[in-house]
């Protein structure tokens, strides 16, 4: 009975994950075609082939959408940084595979990459508050991982983590929109994230 009772659970809890994923990749399809404001909830539950209440059942608001969609590539990512960090010990190595796998990761919305940066940057007042709760997802890994190449004297222990942070992610802004307005294959941003790096390091290396 115990065995059934866990299988049962089991299978409810690959059919929810498989519905929110089912969820989150219909609607950044629709807002890649026709922007946020331009999707109903109504399309993304018909497009989805599920009732509008599931929704709901998921997601509060269409907005909320995009915030687990950008909190299941940070996680991936951070996932990916866990299992390939300790076999680098280069800090520009680390920080280059980080961006890139985010941005391997965003690859198959980059339409909708670029609909979210004009709403970013037209729509400031509007977006800010789901851009304050993206930040709670973003940040707490970067300053784990800033955190960790300071413990193991890889990089400069007399700037605060937070500031590295904020300088990281400015930097991570400018290489998103440049990846966003280039398009696919992205060499020019490749190559960028690379220099990039490579100076911004040179700022963070530990003194001796």
């Amino acid at each position: 009975m115990t065995m059934v009772t866990i299988d049962a659970t089991s299978r409810r809890s690959r059919k929810k994950a498989a519905t929110r994923a089912r969820l989150i990749a219909e609607a950044m399809r629709l807002f890649s075609e026709r922007g946020i404001d331009g999707i109903t909830v109504d399309e993304i539950a018909r497009v989805a082939d599920v009732g509008k209440g599931t929704i709901y059942n998921y997601f509060q608001t269409k907005e909320d959408i995009v915030l687990a969609f950008m909190a299941d590539v940070e996680q991936t990512v951070q996932k990916q940084r866990r299992t390939g960090t300790g076999r680098k010990r280069d800090v520009a190595a680390i920080l280059t595979s980080y961006l890139q796998k985010e941005l391997e990761l965003k690859a198959p919305y980059h339409a909708f990459v670029r609909v979210f940066l004009a709403h970013m940057f037209l729509r400031t007042e509007q977006f800010l508050p789901y851009m304050v709760e993206i930040q709670k997802t973003i940040d707490p890994p970067l300053e784990a991982l800033v955190t960790s190449l300071r413990e193991r004297g890889l990089i400069r222990d007399d700037v605060p983590v937070s500031q590295l942070v904020m300088v990281f992610k400015t930097m991570q802004l400018g290489l998103t929109a440049l990846w966003a307005i280039e398009g696919p294959p992205f060499t020019a941003t490749q190559q960028t994230i690379k220099t990039e790096i490579r100076l911004f390091c040179q700022g963070l290396a530990a003194k001796a």
